[in-house]
């Protein structure tokens, strides 16, 4: 069965004085935290099994966990509160399945786990990404080094990436140390470029719902 890996890990600090207290998963969306509305999304679609990423305030994460019968049955892998994505990743890889879904623990959508999967087998891609389409508020310009405008692009359709993905376990067996200690997703990001240059990263449009949130302001 294909597992689900959920980053919880980061101290979500622009949501301060929120997560001062608690794990950004842990702030509740409609009276329960969004980590149960994640883990019950995935459940209502036939994946039991989850690894959580934790760090900051991770036994609060595995108290959630005790204290909830939320249908799934749950590993935990702490790589603590300064690693960055790649580390939490490359850290539970041991609890892997060959192939696993990758969720952010702030982040709901409503994906088609059966068809981005599907997607993804078909391609042999290493990585598939879902990306969803924006269309920018600005006027883009390019210009050269003197300052001439070479193009201006009006309020352009932009693809950007908003979680969720499946990766091939595998990707994590061998990946130099100078990667895997990358702050942030700085490490996650240069693997993206990797895997683009081998043509090994897949990207699927995504047009539904997305609930996420960064600050009180956009909780509310």
């Amino acid at each position: 069965m294909t597992k689900v890996v959920v980053l919880c890990g980061g101290r979500g600090s622009r949501l301060s004085p929120l997560t001062d207290r608690i794990p950004k998963p842990l702030v509740t969306l409609n009276k329960r935290p969004l980590l149960a509305h994640l883990v019950e999304s995935y459940v209502k679609k036939g994946f039991h099994d989850f690894v959580i990423c934790t760090g900051y305030r991770a036994s609060m994460i595995e108290d959630f966990f005790k204290a909830n019968d939320l249908g799934a049955t749950v590993e935990f892998s702490d790589s603590g509160e300064q690693a960055g994505i790649l580390k939490r990743l490359y850290d539970a890889r041991n609890l892997m399945s060959k192939q696993v879904f990758v969720a952010y623990g702030d982040t709901l959508i409503d994906l088609d786990l059966p068809a981005l999967f599907e997607a993804h087998q078909a391609s042999g891609a290493k990585m598939t990404i879902t990306t969803a389409n924006v269309r920018s508020p600005f006027g883009l310009v390019g210009a050269n080094d003197d300052g001439w405008v070479e193009s201006f692009e009006e309020k352009p359709l932009q693809s950007f990436y908003v979680g969720h993905m499946i990766l091939d376990s595998s990707v994590l067996d061998n990946l130099p140390n100078r990667l895997i200690e990358m702050p942030d997703g700085e490490g996650l990001v240069e693997l993206f470029s990797c895997l683009s240059s081998s043509r090994s990263l897949l990207s699927v449009s995504y047009n539904g719902a997305q609930i996420t949130f960064n600050t009180q302001q956009e909780l509310s």
